[in-house]
């Protein structure tokens, strides 16, 4: 049986083992925690892009129009 695997994944073996240790503990991860962890890269990823605000708009304008955007006109600043 070993070696009907060997020959299907070219003779690799330690990196079939890795895929296969890499899929068992991904299908092990409950939903919540590993969408927790995506969006935490997601974050880390986006915060590293450069920012430049649209035309005519200053930076800190355009940041806040942006956050209104996504937290649906809530804000932190008390009124």
């Amino acid at each position: 049986m070993i070696d009907a695997i060997a020959g299907a994944v070219g003779g690799n073996l330690p990196a079939a083992a890795a895929v296969l240790i890499a899929y068992m503990a991904g299908a092990a991860t409950p939903g919540g925690y590993a969408m927790e962890r995506i969006n935490g890269f997601g974050r880390v990823v986006a915060s590293k892009l450069p920012y430049q605000p649209p035309p005519g708009m200053e930076e800190t304008e355009a940041l806040e129009a942006a956050s209104e955007g996504v937290d649906g006109g809530a804000s932190d600043e008390q009124e």
